[in-house]
């Protein structure tokens, strides 16, 4: 006979373990999806060129405006 069964602990043991086990499985599927989101990772990249334009444009501009106090 297995002790196992008898232990009171036993049941609720288990149940944290099946709990934490489906929630690292829905952690690891929300992930997957966030990477090899199409619609995400081009809005990313739209975003970081968008922010590169931004940084070029202010570097002129800010060159253009020390450049007359020399």
């Amino acid at each position: 006979m297995n002790s196992a069964t008898l232990s009171p602990a036993s049941g609720r043991l288990s149940g944290w373990a099946v709990r934490g086990g489906l929630a690292l499985a829905r952690w690891g599927h929300r992930r997957a999806l966030r990477r090899t989101d199409r619609e995400r990772l081009l809005r990313r990249m739209a975003a970081r060129s968008a922010a590169e334009t931004a940084l070029a444009e202010r570097d002129v501009a800010h060159r253009a405006t020390t450049f007359g106090l020399m």
